[in-house]
C-alpha cells in the first residue's frame, strides 16, 4: 500500500497534492464515514472481513483511482474556482441581488480608502469601478493594479514577467499561492459537504447527525474562506514585490534599454502594452520602446489611429464615477439564517427518512434476540421484525446494530461462540464446522466479532456434541461452494 501511495504522490505535484488531493480525500472520507455510520460499523466491518483479499485490493485501487481522477478535474477547475471566490460572477438574475448587496458593503469601506490605513489601502482598489463583491477579490484586485504606478497593464505584463522571475522568488510565490488555493478548496469542499453530506445524513442518520453534517460543512466553508483571505495578503504582497523589484528583468530579457527616468519608464511600459495588446505601438512613440541603438528600427510612415484601436483607460477617482448599487443588505446575517434553517430542516426531515431515527426498544433486549413487533415502537418499527440484535439494547434505546432478517430460521437454535478464522463469513451465511468429533453443518453465522471468532446459531440438539468437538482439538471452518 505504501508503494501505491508513493506512486500517486509522484504523479501529482506538491502544489496539487496539498491544495487539491488532500482536501478532496478528506471530503470523500467524510462522506464514507456518514454512509458507514448509517449502515452500521459492525455490519460494514463484517462485510469487509468477508471479502477476498483480491477484492479488497481492487476496491482500494478503485478508490485511489477515483480520488486521483477527481483531483485532476478539480485541479483543472481550480483557477475558475478562485475567480468565482474573487467575485467574477456571471450576470445572472439570481446573482444580481447578492452582488448588489455585497458591493454596497465593500463600496462603503472602499470610499474611505486612505494610504494611512494599511488594511483599506492593501485590501481595496483605488476606484469604485474596480471594486469586487468579495473581500478576496478586492485584495487581489488591489495587488493587480499596483503595476499602474509604473504605467503597466498588470494582466498583460504578469504572464511575461513571471517567466523571468528568479527561482527563490518563484518558490516563495508558489508556497503563498498554494496556501491560498488550499484554503479556497477547503471552503468549496466544506460547502459541498454541507449539501451532499447533509442530504446523505438525512437519508441514513438520525436528526442530530444530519444537523452536524449541515452545520459542520457550513462552518468549514466559512473558516476556509477566511483562511483564503488571510493567505491572499502575503500572496498579493509578493505580486507587488515582483513589480517593484524584478520588473526590469523583463526588459533585460527582451534586450531593451532600461529607462532613465519615471517618465521614460511609464512611456516604455505603455507602448509595450500596446504592442502586446493590439500588435503595434503608437506610430509617433516607437522610440519609447527603447530598442538598442544599434538595432533601432527605421521610422515608419505616419498612419492614422483608426477607431478600432483601443484607447488607454484612465483611472477615475471614486467621486467622479459613482457605481450604482442596491440598498445595503445584511448579507452575513442572511447567510447565517439560511445555514441555521437548513440544519433545522435536516433535523426535522431526518427522523422521517432515517432507518432507525425514532425507533426505540419497549423493553431490555438481549443479544441475538429475534425482534417481534412488540419489542419496538416508533415509525417504521414493523419493518425490523424478523431481524436480530447483535448487541444488547436497553429499554428506550435505539437498535443500532442488527443482523439480517433470519426470523423463523433461528427457532430452536442457540447462539454459541466458536474460535475459528472467519474473515470471509458474513452474517446470515450458512457454514459448517469440522472438528475432531465430526462435521457439523447447517450452522447460521450471526456475527464476526473479530477475524478469529465466529458466533453461530446451533440447533439445540447439537449443542452438546459441538461443545465436545470444540474441546477435542482444532476447528476448521467449511464454507459452501460458490
Amino acid at each position: 500500500m505504501s508503494g501505491l501511495f508513493d506512486g500517486a504522490v509522484a504523479f501529482l505535484d506538491r502544489r496539487q497534492l496539498t491544495s487539491v488531493w488532500m482536501p478532496l480525500t478528506a471530503f470523500l472520507a467524510a462522506l464514507v464515514t456518514v454512509a458507514v455510520s448509517g449502515t452500521g460499523w459492525g455490519r460494514t466491518l463484517t462485510w469487509w472481513n468477508g471479502l477476498a483479499g483480491e477484492t479488497r485490493i481492487l476496491l482500494v485501487l478503485g478508490a485511489v483511482l477515483v480520488t486521483v481522477l477527481a483531483g485532476q478535474l478539480l485541479a483543472v477547475a481550480r483557477p475558475g474556482l478562485v475567480r468565482w471566490y474573487e467575485g467574477h460572477w456571471p450576470d445572472s438574475p439570481l446573482l444580481r441581488p447578492l452582488r448588489r448587496a455585497l458591493l454596497a458593503r465593500h463600496l462603503a469601506a472602499q470610499s474611505v480608502r486612505r494610504a494611512a490605513d494599511a488594511d483599506l489601502f492593501l485590501g481595496y482598489p483605488r476606484t469604485a469601478q474596480r471594486t469586487l463583491p468579495t473581500r478576496l477579490g478586492n485584495v487581489l484586485r488591489a495587488a493587480e493594479e499596483h503595476g499602474d504606478r509604473y504605467g503597466m497593464d498588470a494582466t498583460t505584463v504578469w504572464p511575461r514577467l513571471y517567466t523571468v522571475l528568479p527561482d527563490p522568488f518563484l518558490a516563495s510565490f508558489a508556497q503563498a499561492a498554494a496556501a491560498m488555493e488550499t484554503a479556497v478548496m477547503i471552503s468549496f469542499l466544506g460547502g459541498a459537504f454541507a449539501v451532499v453530506g447533509g442530504t446523505l445524513a438525512v437519508l441514513v442518520l438520525p436528526g442530530a447527525g444530519a444537523v452536524c453534517c449541515v452545520w459542520g460543512g457550513a462552518l468549514v466553508a466559512i473558516l476556509g474562506y477566511r483562511g483564503a483571505v488571510r493567505a491572499a495578503r502575503p500572496y498579493a504582497q509578493l505580486i507587488r514585490s515582483a513589480f517593484d523589484v524584478h520588473r526590469f528583468l523583463l526588459l533585460e530579457a527582451m534586450r531593451l534599454r532600461l529607462p532613465e527616468s519615471p517618465a521614460q519608464e511609464r512611456a516604455q511600459w505603455e507602448q509595450l502594452g500596446k504592442l502586446w495588446y493590439r500588435g503595434a505601438p503608437d506610430y509617433d512613440r516607437i522610440p519609447a520602446l527603447r530598442y538598442p541603438a544599434s538595432s533601432a528600427p527605421s521610422p515608419e510612415p505616419a498612419r492614422l489611429v483608426t477607431s478600432g484601436d483601443p484607447a488607454p483607460v484612465k483611472a477615475l477617482p471614486v467621486a467622479a464615477a459613482p457605481v450604482r448599487t442596491g440598498r445595503a443588505f445584511p448579507v452575513r446575517s442572511s447567510l447565517a439564517g439560511v445555514v441555521v434553517l437548513a440544519g433545522v430542516g435536516a433535523a426535522a426531515t431526518a427522523p422521517a427518512l432515517g432507518p432507525d431515527g425514532e425507533i426505540r426498544a419497549t423493553r431490555d433486549l438481549p443479544a441475538f434476540h429475534v425482534l417481534v413487533p412488540a419489542d419496538l415502537e416508533g415509525e417504521g418499527a414493523g419493518r425490523l421484525s424478523g431481524r436480530y440484535t447483535v448487541t444488547p439494547v436497553a429499554k428506550g434505546g435505539a437498535p443500532s446494530d442488527l443482523g439480517p432478517p433470519l426470523g423463523a430460521a433461528l427457532t430452536g437454535r442457540v447462539a454459541t461462540t466458536v474460535p475459528v478464522a472467519a474473515v470471509r463469513v458474513q452474517r446470515g451465511q450458512v457454514v459448517s464446522l469440522r472438528t475432531a468429533k465430526g462435521m457439523f453443518g447447517g450452522l447460521l453465522a450471526l456475527d464476526v466479532p473479530d477475524k478469529d471468532t465466529l458466533v453461530v446459531a446451533v440447533p439445540a440438539a447439537d449443542l452438546d456434541a459441538l461443545s465436545r468437538g470444540l474441546d477435542a482439538g482444532p476447528v476448521r471452518l467449511v464454507l459452501p461452494v460458490g
